[in-house]
C-alpha cells in the first residue's frame, strides 16, 4: 500500500511538471503567433505601398482627396466629391496605439490627405495583434506624443517614415504575453525596409 501511494505521489509529481511545461510552450507559441502576426501586417502595408496599390478615395471637385470610401460608391462621400480608385497621396501605414482599450489593435491606413499621421476616416482594416486576450503591445518607439506609433510606406520606392518624420532609422514594436509575462520585439528599419522579430 505504501508503495503504491508513494508511486501515485511520484506520478503526480511529474505530470504536474508536464503540464506546467506544456502551459509555459503555449503560452511561447501565443506570443510567437503575435509577433508574425504583426510583422506580416506592417509586411503587407508595406507591399501595398511598392505595388502602388489603389484604394477608393473621396475627390472633390478641386482634386483634394477626403476620406476612404470603403464601397467604392459616391454614396460615401460628402458634399459633392466622387469615390475614386487612386493610389493614395500619402502612402500607405500601419497605426499602433498603446492606450486603446486592450492594447490589442493595428489599424492599416490609406494616408489620403497626405499628412503622414492616422486619421478615423483614413482606415482600410482592422486587425489584432493577436488571435487571442493574452498579447498586448506594450511600448512604441519611437512614440508620438502619446503611446502611438505610425509606420507609413510613400510609394515608389517606398520611403518609410515613423509618425510622419524621416528622422528616426528604425522603430521597434514591443509586445507581452500578459500570464508568462515574455517580451517579443518586432524591428522596422526605415533605410533597408526590413521588418524582423526576435
Amino acid at each position: 500500500m505504501i508503495e503504491m501511494i508513494i508511486s501515485l505521489g511520484i506520478f503526480a509529481i511529474v505530470t504536474g511538471f508536464v503540464m506546467a511545461n506544456f502551459h509555459s510552450g503555449n503560452q511561447g507559441d501565443e506570443l510567437r503567433l503575435a509577433a508574425q502576426l504583426v510583422v506580416s501586417t506592417v509586411r503587407r502595408v508595406q507591399t501595398m505601398a511598392v505595388a502602388g496599390q489603389t484604394v477608393h478615395i473621396c475627390r472633390d471637385l478641386s482634386g483634394n482627396d477626403g476620406r476612404v470610401c470603403p464601397s467604392g460608391s459616391d454614396t460615401d462621400c460628402p458634399g459633392g466629391s466622387t469615390c475614386v480608385s487612386d493610389v493614395p497621396r500619402g502612402g500607405y501605414g500601419v497605426h499602433f496605439d498603446g492606450s486603446d482599450a486592450g492594447k490589442r489593435t493595428m489599424i492599416t491606413f490609406a494616408d489620403t490627405n497626405n499628412d503622414k499621421m492616422f486619421e478615423a476616416d483614413e482606415e482600410i482594416r482592422r486587425d489584432n495583434v493577436s488571435p487571442n486576450i493574452y498579447v498586448n503591445v506594450i511600448g512604441l518607439t519611437p512614440a508620438a506624443p502619446g503611446p502611438v506609433l505610425d509606420v507609413i510606406f510613400v510609394p515608389p520606392k517606398p520611403s518609410v517614415l515613423f509618425n510622419g518624420s524621416s528622422d528616426q532609422a528604425a522603430a521597434r514594436i514591443t509586445i507581452q504575453h500578459q500570464s508568462s509575462m515574455q517580451i517579443r520585439n518586432i524591428d522596422i528599419n526605415a533605410v533597408s525596409g526590413q521588418v524582423s522579430s526576435d
